[in-house]
């Protein structure tokens, strides 16, 4: 997570997996949490298995390909060469993981991948047009339950920032202006603005 920020990449599905370790850690104040916080659970119906089989397989796709992306940044960075789609195979092979979905980021890192994002490519587009919906629901679902999914809506945020060509970030803009005066640019007007914000 630490490189991903110094390579100005995204690791959100990372992180929150490293973040939900350490609040496990912390046993005894979650104990005591349960009871000061205030947990208003919504009645929903929970998702299918099959739904929540298909969340699983987008979040693995989203996560992998977050750290494929940190993968490419640090071979540019540090001019290491590295042949993404073998490293697939070769975790294939001999890892942990040992998924039979490297076969499929393997053909996806060879394959045209617009902006060098791995989610892009023909293939994971066709594997995420199936899951993403799902995912949407059981994220949704946990949410409106009070259950923490940190990893899964860390990696459905990040794949819904990506697919926004005019995302959240320009209230950043407003933001700035408001406690600051930077101003803000205007997509209607050229040059600097500054809102009445009294």
């Amino acid at each position: 997570v630490i490189e991903a920020l110094k390579l100005g990449q995204s690791a959100s599905a990372i992180e929150a997996a490293i973040a939900a370790r350490a609040w496990s850690s912390e046993k005894d104040a979650r104990h005591a949490a349960q009871t000061l916080l205030t947990h208003d659970p919504q009645p929903v119906q929970f998702p299918s298995e099959t739904d929540l089989e298909q969340a699983m397989l987008a979040g693995r796709v989203l996560s992998h390909a977050q750290g494929f992306r940190l993968l490419r940044a640090a071979s540019d960075e540090f001019n290491w060469a590295l042949d993404l789609g073998r490293i697939a195979e070769i975790w294939r092979a001999g890892c942990i993981i040992r998924s039979g979905l490297l076969d499929d980021f393997a053909t996806a890192l060879r394959s045209d991948m617009p902006f060098g994002h791995m989610i892009l490519s023909s293939e994971m587009r066709d594997i995420l047009a199936r899951s993403i919906g799902p995912l949407r629901r059981v994220v949704a679902a946990a949410v409106l339950k009070g259950i923490p999914v940190p990893a899964l809506s860390g990696a459905l945020s990040w794949y819904d920032s990506l697919g926004r060509a005019r995302g959240s970030t320009n209230l950043i803009q407003a933001q700035r202006d408001f406690f600051g005066a930077h101003g803000f640019e205007r997509l209607d007007r050229d040059g600097k603005h500054h809102g009445n914000w009294s």
